[in-house]
């Protein structure tokens, strides 16, 4: 009898080993992990609030090696369970992107319902409550330029996924500081202020001709800094580390902090607001000292080959010029045209302007709906010979429709700023968070200009009504206690600014009825 009872529990013991390895073998999960591609210049398209380009490269080298292995964690109805046994990665790639590891589910997570899968490495973690902490001391990543650079990896994936894509958790931080004083300078870049920020912590120092200045290693950021002579520039490249894993930080109207010459400062006008501090993502900004203030300059452009073209996100696909015609940066006037003239001019007068036979505006050449002003001809908008942005930019710009100005004011948050001194209205995007400026060039009478750095008057490249064919739509504004901003008419011979607009060869049609 013992002899049966020996038997079965032997039996029962194998059963149950069999039970238990099959049960291990079905909470078995393999994954492919690919590091990121880590060119920086790469980030910018879509991610970039103040673009600046990438032609010196911050490039990062984030490649798998043998010995590292990746804590993994399990989410599920709320509650975290961390995998016991650490997996180790295997099978390199040779280019050291790739690679895979395998882990067992904890028995306390339920394989057949859904769940989070949470990998990091290169960082210390902990639980707390529902949240994965990551404590970000360890180095895990090097870039060309250092080898002392903190940058931990996480990825999220899906029950069901087989691929963990590693995301860096730092943003990246690339600032371009312009020294536009009579002196040189010294400057610290010490964070920006924040209701809730992110850590920062390790920056490489760079001058403007490449080479690491200050220490060669410098790992506090209260050391950071960077000498830069009289209208010389400097750059400074720094890592933001989000205090959590799971969730991001937003961060609202965030203001430079920076210690110059020994003094703290902080920029008055914060121009960006980041909706989301993304993981992973490079932030490019330049910031100017101009001997009393520190403001962050040229906003909008990537370098200085102007113009740009600005996507706002704008339902008709419309796009922006970054400056006026006859303007090289964002801040200056430009040239003032007559409306239909496409030379500028000093000074506008009837009797000088072209669609206005012998200075009389009632005997109007072209462009005229009413025969007690002129010629009939019916032409309500500007012919491609008579657009001063198609003839003097080239075929791909118009100026823009009075439906663009409109779409602009709409879709964008409107304010009235200064930006090196020069006043005028940000346009900032309420889709994308892109912006223009307009800066306030007034306008040209025959008194000469008028209202300079107080409004500003930009043609359409329609005329008003065909009651008064002597008239053309501006978008205008005006800075003062009682400041507005609208579509409005001018009289043609006037003198006003020019904003193009951009033409996309595939969407002609559609932009020309706009």
């Amino acid at each position: 009898m013992k002899k049966y009872a020996s038997l079965l529990l032997l039996l029962l013991t194998v059963v149950l080993l069999s039970s238990c390895e099959e049960d291990i073998e079905k909470r078995q999960v393999t994954f492919t992990a690919m590091m990121p591609n880590d060119d920086l210049s790469s980030f910018r398209p879509g991610c970039i609030i103040n673009g600046v380009p990438a032609t010196d490269a911050f490039n990062l080298t984030a490649q798998w090696k043998d010995g590292d292995k990746i804590k993994i964690y399990i989410l599920q109805d709320e509650k975290v369970y961390e995998v016991e046994s650490v997996p180790s990665i295997n099978d390199i790639s040779s280019d050291g992107k790739t690679c895979s590891f395998q882990f067992t589910l904890p028995k306390k997570v339920n394989r057949d319902k859904d769940y989070d899968v949470i990998g990091v490495t290169g960082v210390e973690v902990y639980i707390y409550e529902s949240k994965v902490i990551g404590l970000c001391n360890m180095k895990r990543v090097s870039t060309e330029r250092s080898n002392e650079i903190v940058l931990p990896m996480w990825f999220t994936a899906k029950k069901g996924s087989n691929q963990a894509k590693f995301r860096h958790l730092c943003s990246f931080e690339v600032l371009y500081i312009n020294n536009l004083s009579d002196s040189s300078i010294t400057f610290k870049h010490t964070g920006f202020q924040t209701q809730f920020p992110w850590y920062r912590y390790n920056a490489s120092i760079l001058l403007s001709d490449g080479k690491v200045g200050g220490k060669e290693e410098q790992s506090e950021a209260e050391s950071d800094e960077i000498t830069i002579p009289s209208g010389g520039t400097g750059t400074i490249v720094s890592w933001y580390v989000p205090q959590t894993i799971i969730a991001d930080v937003s961060i609202d109207n965030a203001k430079l902090k920076a210690v110059v010459n020994g003094t703290d400062v902080t920029t008055i006008d914060a121009m960006k607001s980041y909706k989301n501090f993304t993981r992973g993502t490079a932030y490019y900004m330049q910031v100017s000292w101009d001997g009393t203030t520190l403001y962050f300059s040229n906003e909008f452009c990537p370098d200085s080959n102007h113009p740009h073209i600005i996507d706002l996100g704008l339902p008709s696909g419309t796009k922006w010029a970054c400056c006026n015609l006859g303007a090289n940066i964002p801040t200056k006037c430009g040239y003032y045209f007559a409306w239909g003239e496409t030379t500028p001019k000093p000074y506008f007068r009837e009797y000088n302007y072209k669609w206005y036979k012998d200075g009389d505006d009632h005997n109007i050449t072209k462009y005229c709906s009413n025969s007690d002003y002129g010629i009939v001809d019916n032409i309500v908008g500007l012919q491609l010979e008579d657009d001063a942005a198609y003839v003097n930019w080239g075929p791909e710009w118009r100026m823009p429709g009075t439906a663009q100005m409109n779409e602009i004011m709409n879709n964008c948050t409107s304010q009235w700023i200064k930006i090196n001194g020069v006043g005028g209205y940000l346009f900032k995007s309420n889709i994308n968070n892109n912006a223009v400026f307009f800066p306030a060039n007034g306008w040209y009478s025959k008194n000469g200009l008028q209202e300079l750095e107080n409004d500003g008057t930009y043609w359409s490249r329609f005329n008003a009504y065909s009651t008064r064919p002597d008239l053309a739509h501006t978008m205008c504004f005006r800075y003062s206690s009682m400041g507005w901003l609208d579509v409005a008419t001018f009289s043609r011979h006037n003198g006003c600014g020019v904003r193009a607009v951009y033409v996309d060869k595939s969407r002609r049609i559609c932009i020309k009825h706009l």
